[in-house]
This record gives structure tokens, sequence and C-alpha cells, in this order.
């Protein structure tokens, strides 16, 4: 008898690990999903021009307006379009400066 009291308590010890072992957090996961908010309706943008610029990542853009910007993830820096990168000039080289290192080719007297 002892022995069957032995054996019933080790099954039971083995059930309740198998049952608190296979309780997952995939459900809890799962439940939580369910009651995730839907998605936001689309954004639609009316085309009234009014040019903004904009910084998506390391980039600076012009878009035709702040709906346009937001839409495409921008973010708004400045009203108006932005201003176009001019590339500094490389000061030109002096004349004389480049008289001294041209040489003449020699001329033959006769």
């Amino acid at each position: 008898m002892l022995k069957k009291l032995g054996y019933a308590a080790l099954v039971a010890c083995f059930a309740a690990a198998f049952a608190i072992g296979s309780a997952t957090t995939g459900e809890a996961k799962a439940k939580k999903k369910a009651a995730a908010p839907p998605p936001p309706p689309p954004v639609i943008c009316l085309f009234n021009y009014q040019p903004v610029c904009g910084i998506k990542g390391k980039t600076k853009s012009t878009w035709a307006n702040a709906c346009f910007a937001a839409k495409n993830g921008a973010k708004v820096i400045s009203q108006g379009a932005c201003k176009a990168h001019v590339a500094k000039k490389k000061p030109a080289k002096k004349k004389a400066a480049m008289k001294k290192t041209m040489k003449k080719p020699a001329t033959k007297k006769k």
C-alpha cells in the first residue's frame, strides 16, 4: 500500500510539473495581439502647394506641403523650399604662378 501511495504522489508531481511547464507566454501574447488597436486609416493629403523643407534620415527634401512630408515620414524643419547646397568655388590659380611653372622650349640660334 505504501508503494502505491508513493507511486501516486510521483505521478501527481509529474502531472503538476507538466501543467506548469506547458503554460507558456504564447497565450498571453496572443491575447495582447488580439486586443491591439486597429491601424490608423490612410492619410489623404490635399494638393495645396505650400512647400516645406523636411528631413528624412540624413537627406533634406522639399515637399509640396506638410501633409505630404509627414505622410512620407519626414520631419518639417522650415517653411518654404529647401535651399540648394552650393559648392564653394576653388580659387583660380594666378597667371604669374602658372608662367613660372611652364618652361619654354629652347630655340636654336644660327
